[in-house]
C-alpha cells in the first residue's frame, strides 16, 4: 500500500514538474498608475512586439482614449500568480472600446494542442446589458483578431460570464458578484475547435468540469499570437495576474 501511495505521489509530482508556464508576469516593470502600453502597432503586418503591451492598430479610425494603467494587486486563495493588475475604465463617453494586446509569439508556435489563460478580475461596475467581451486570445498581434474570448453581461446587481470562439457562444448558468475578485480560466483546444470557461474553480490537480463551453465547426488554423484586453466605457474594475500555460497543472502550480 505504501508503495502504491508513493508511486501516485511521484506521478503527481512529475506531472506538475512537466507543466509549462509559457508566460506570466505580464506587467513586468510597470509601477502602479503607469500606462501598461509600451509600444503601438502602426500597420496590419507590423512585426510582433514580444512580451509587452501595445496599442492595437486600426485600419479605420484610430481608437479613442489612452492606454489603461497598472492598478492595485488582486489576490485569490490558492492562486499563486502575483503582481499588479490593469485598471479598466476611464475612457471618454465617445469611445466604444480601446484594445491593448500583449505579444506572445509570431507564426504558428501556439497553433496545436491545448492552451490555458488564467487571470483574476474584479468589476466595480458593469452597465452593459448585452454580452461584452473583455479579454481574448488573438490570432493577429497587430489588429487583435479574437481566437477565443471571455464575455460578461449585467444581471442587475450581479454578473454572468460566458465564453466564445469565432461565432459560437456559451454562457455560465450561475451569476457572480460585483466588487469581488474572481478567478477565470479560458481554455483553447485546437483539436476540438473549442473554448471552455472555468470560474472560481477549486485549484486541485484534476481539471474540473467547465462552467461554459463553445464549439465551432471546422478547424482552428492560425495560432495564438497575443492576449487582448478591451477597455470599454460601460464597465470598470481591475484585471490581472495573467498566466498562459499548456496545461491545467500550469495554472495551479507555483
Amino acid at each position: 500500500m505504501k508503495k502504491v501511495l508513493l508511486t501516485l505521489a511521484l506521478v503527481a509530482t512529475a506531472s506538475l514538474s512537466n507543466a509549462q508556464v509559457l508566460r506570466n508576469n505580464f506587467l513586468n516593470g510597470c509601477k502602479e498608475g503607469e500606462p501598461i502600453e509600451k509600444a503601438a502597432y502602426t500597420a496590419k503586418k507590423a512585426p510582433l512586439n514580444k512580451d509587452v503591451w501595445s496599442a492595437v492598430f486600426s485600419e479605420k479610425e484610430p481608437f479613442i482614449g489612452e492606454s489603461p494603467v497598472a492598478g492595485k494587486e488582486l489576490s485569490y486563495k490558492g492562486y499563486n500568480e502575483e503582481g499588479l493588475s490593469v485598471t479598466f475604465g476611464g475612457l471618454p463617453e465617445e469611445a466604444t472600446f480601446r484594445p491593448s494586446i500583449y505579444g506572445l509569439e509570431s507564426g504558428r508556435t501556439y497553433s496545436t494542442g491545448t492552451y490555458y489563460l488564467s487571470f483574476l478580475v474584479n468589476f466595480s461596475k458593469f452597465k452593459a446589458k448585452g454580452y461584452m467581451d473583455f479579454i481574448s486570445t488573438s490570432a493577429n498581434h497587430a489588429t487583435g483578431t479574437s481566437r477565443g474570448f471571455v464575455f460578461a453581461s449585467n444581471q442587475g446587481s450581479k454578473l454572468k460570464f460566458g465564453v466564445g470562439i469565432q461565432k459560437q457562444r456559451g454562457s455560465a448558468t450561475k451569476t457572480y458578484d460585483l466588487n469581488t475578485t474572481h478567478l477565470i480560466v479560458l481554455k483553447i483546444d485546437f483539436a476540438k475547435n473549442q473554448a471552455s470557461l472555468f470560474i472560481d474553480s477549486e485549484l486541485k490537480d484534476q481539471e474540473p468540469t467547465p462552467d461554459a463551453v463553445a464549439t465551432e465547426e471546422g478547424v482552428l488554423k492560425a495560432g495564438i499570437k497575443g492576449i487582448m484586453l478591451k477597455n470599454r466605457n460601460n464597465y470598470a474594475g481591475n484585471i490581472g495576474n495573467f498566466r498562459f500555460t499548456d496545461s491545467w497543472a500550469g495554472i495551479i502550480g507555483k
